[in-house]
């Protein structure tokens, strides 16, 4: 009700809002592939840290502590091919340790595509780094 120009609805324009279509961003369109997911992503299978036993001695005597994150490459022979420190711990030597004996020892299910193919990806691991006596 109201006079049309007060009445909410306006004619289409530039812009974003519900007149019509704008010159403003925009939500993105459809893309063009075929893919619709489906994959499965990559099991830890084997393999552990030992927080006491792998612990560095040097960062056991200063009794440091800390966790450190890192993204892990897992190839399609399941095997790590290269360690990335994503949130490093207080203990440069602990986040060192933790990527050489994840590329040494983790083993994995590989990740696969839509397909059942095995293809390469990322699997995030935290390391809790802990000196004996440390809650």
């Amino acid at each position: 009700t109201g006079a049309a120009d007060r009445s909410g609805a306006r004619d289409a324009g530039a812009g974003t809002g519900a007149g019509g279509a704008g010159t403003g961003p925009g939500s993105g369109g459809a893309g063009s592939g075929s893919g619709s997911g489906g994959g499965a992503k990559a099991v830890k299978i084997a393999g552990e840290i030992n927080s006491a036993r792998d612990y560095p001695a040097a960062s056991r005597d200063l009794r440091i502590g800390g966790n450190v994150i890192v993204a892990l490459t897992v190839g399609t022979d399941g095997r790590v091919s290269a360690c990335r420190v994503v949130r490093a711990s207080r203990d440069s030597e602990a986040d060192a340790i933790t990527c050489r004996l994840a590329t040494e020892r983790f083993r994995f299910r590989p990740a696969s595509d839509g397909a059942g193919n095995p293809v390469v990806s990322v699997y995030g691991w935290q390391q809790r780094w802990f000196y004996p006596g440390q809650p």
